[in-house]
């Protein structure tokens, strides 16, 4: 089973403290490398989205086929989406042990989405059309 962990920072919870704070209280960065590693050399991991700490974001809209751009700061908004991973696991039960390994997992709000389909799935679904 395929699952999409989506990582979204609290910026209330996160500004209190420095870089090094941070990485400390995740147990440093050889830790993060190491639990890195071991999912991706199980298999487990299968890919890795770290998004910029933009100071903006754009949201693109569409009314009657006419896009709506609205740029907003992140600091409208108490949370933002950080990262990504997509994980091939066993079973709900997994993605959720995983996520737990999360560095700075309290200061944070995982999701954890199943994937329905992939890439492969999708072009294999239109490739007659």
């Amino acid at each position: 089973m395929k699952f999409l962990l989506l990582i979204h920072n609290n910026v209330e919870a996160l500004k209190a403290f420095t870089e090094e704070q941070l990485t400390a209280m995740a147990g440093g960065r050889e830790r993060v490398a190491a639990t890195a590693r071991e999912l991706r050399d199980s298999g487990e991991l299968v890919s890795i989205l770290n998004l910029g700490d933009s100071p903006a974001i754009t949201d693109v809209e569409f009314a009657a086929g006419t896009p709506v751009i609205s740029d907003r700061s992140l600091l409208e908004t108490k949370e933002y989406l950080a990262g990504a991973l997509v994980l091939d696991c066993a079973s709900i039960e997994r993605a959720v042990e995983i996520a737990a390994r999360i560095p700075l997992v309290e200061f944070r709000r995982v999701e954890i989405r199943e994937v329905v389909a992939t890439e492969q799935d999708f072009f294999a679904q239109i490739a007659e059309l």
